[in-house]
C-alpha cells in the first residue's frame, strides 16, 4: 500500500471518530465538559490539547469537518508520510490551543476546523516550496492569501459561519491559532529530531 493512501486513511479514521463522537455524546451528557478546550483547565488536564480537536458541537460542525480534513489530506496527502502527518496534526493541535490560551480568547472551543487551517496552510507551503517558491506559480500564494484573509475577515467579525453561530464569534481566533501551528508545522516538516537540538 502506498504511502499516500496510508496517509489518506489516517485522515479517514479521524474523521470517522469526530462523525462518531457527536452521537457518543448524546448518550454521555458531561462528556464535551471533561474533554472540550477549557482555559482555567488546560494545563492541569493536558489531553484536552488533542481531544478539543476532535469533538464538535453537534453532527453537522463533525461531518462538515471530517470532510474538510478527507478533502486536505487527499490533495495534499503526495506530501506527507504517515509519520510526517501525524507529526503536522500533532504539532498544529499543540500550537494552537497553546496560542488561543496565550491571547485569551475564546475560554471554551471544540472542532477540527484549526486543524484543518492548520494543515491547509502547511500543505499549501510544502506544495509551493516544491516549486523553490517561483514567482510564476500563483495558485499556492494566492490560496495562502485568501486563507488569511478569510480568517482576517472572520477576526473582524466580517464573515460569519451558519455552522458555528452558537459558538461565537471567537472562531476566528480559534482559526488564526491553527494558521501560526501550520507555519511550525511547516518549518518542522522531515526534519530529524537530532537536528533540532543541534
Amino acid at each position: 500500500m502506498s504511502e499516500r493512501i496510508q496517509v489518506i486513511i489516517c485522515a479517514i479514521i479521524i474523521a470517522v471518530i469526530a462523525i462518531w463522537l457527536p452521537f457518543y455524546q448524546a448518550e454521555t451528557s458531561s462528556l464535551l465538559d471533561q474533554y472540550d478546550y477549557y482555559a482555567q483547565v488546560i494545563w492541569q488536564e493536558p489531553w484536552r490539547f488533542f481531544t478539543a480537536h476532535i469533538f464538535h458541537l453537534d453532527t453537522t460542525h463533525a461531518v462538515t469537518n471530517a470532510i474538510a480534513l478527507v478533502i486536505v489530506t487527499v490533495f495534499f496527502a503526495h506530501h506527507y508520510t504517515v509519520r510526517t502527518w501525524f507529526n503536522a496534526v500533532i504539532v498544529i493541535m499543540v500550537i494552537c490551543t497553546t496560542v488561543v490560551w496565550l491571547l485569551g480568547t475564546p475560554e471554551r472551543f471544540v472542532g477540527l476546523s484549526a486543524l484543518i487551517h492548520g494543515l491547509l496552510l502547511t500543505s499549501l507551503l510544502l506544495e509551493w516550496s516544491q516549486q523553490n517558491y517561483a514567482r510564476t506559480d500563483w495558485l499556492s500564494p494566492l490560496v495562502i492569501g485568501l486563507l488569511v484573509l478569510k480568517v482576517l475577515l472572520e477576526m473582524m467579525g466580517a464573515m460569519h459561519s451558519a455552522i458555528l453561530l452558537s459558538a461565537g464569534s471567537d472562531y476566528g481566533y480559534i482559526h488564526l491559532a491553527g494558521l501560526a501551528g501550520g507555519i511550525i508545522a511547516w518549518r518542522l516538516h522531515r526534519k530529524r529530531l537530532a537536528s533540532l537540538t543541534a
